[in-house]
């Protein structure tokens, strides 16, 4: 059995999965700030570990920020332009999942590092990363864009009425 979604729907619940995940890293963040400087948790480190920390921070940085273009570009790039909109859309999903937990994951890291050095400028990878979220966003401009669409799947996009993508429902026994 297979379930139907219009663009407005197709939309509207991959952003809200999309923003979910930025929320949650940024909800980490603070609540770990929060604990850090009002109830004078963590941040107990020994000036090496704190050191090992950092440098392990910059390649979890460099890494989620690569794999997630990377990732992304692969997993786009295996989309068939020959298939239909609606089977094209369901792969589009699982490429801006994956890239989102790619971004997120740098972020959650920072937090912990944070929250083990009180070193506040590692709290700046949380906050960019947020932005870069921002900027990343699934719009009908950017899927357009990255999938290669025409025109008339453009205009299906575009039209929030217009069923989009075709998922395949999950029996249950």
């Amino acid at each position: 059995m297979s379930k139907t979604l219009t663009s407005k729907q197709y939309l509207s619940q991959l952003n809200l999965i999309y923003f979910a995940q930025a929320a949650t890293m940024l909800i980490f963040a603070g609540v770990v700030f929060s604990l850090n400087y009002f109830g004078n948790v963590g941040g107990n480190m020994d000036e090496g570990t704190s050191t090992i920390l950092t440098y392990s921070l910059a390649g979890v940085v460099v890494t989620g920020f690569s794999a997630a273009h990377f990732l992304y570009s692969f997993m786009v790039s295996r989309i068939d332009n020959h298939l239909p909109l609606q089977k094209k859309m369901p792969k589009f999903s699982g490429a801006v999942i994956v890239r989102s937990a790619c971004l997120e994951l740098p972020g959650m890291f920072a937090s912990v590092v944070f929250f083990m050095t009180s070193n506040i400028f590692v709290l700046l990878i949380p906050v960019f990363t947020g932005v870069i979220f921002f900027f990343l966003r699934p719009t009908t401009f950017s899927i357009g864009e990255d999938l290669n669409l025409s025109s008339d799947e453009r205009a299906l996009l575009n039209d929030p009425n217009a069923i989009i993508a075709e998922f395949e429902a999950r029996q249950k026994k």
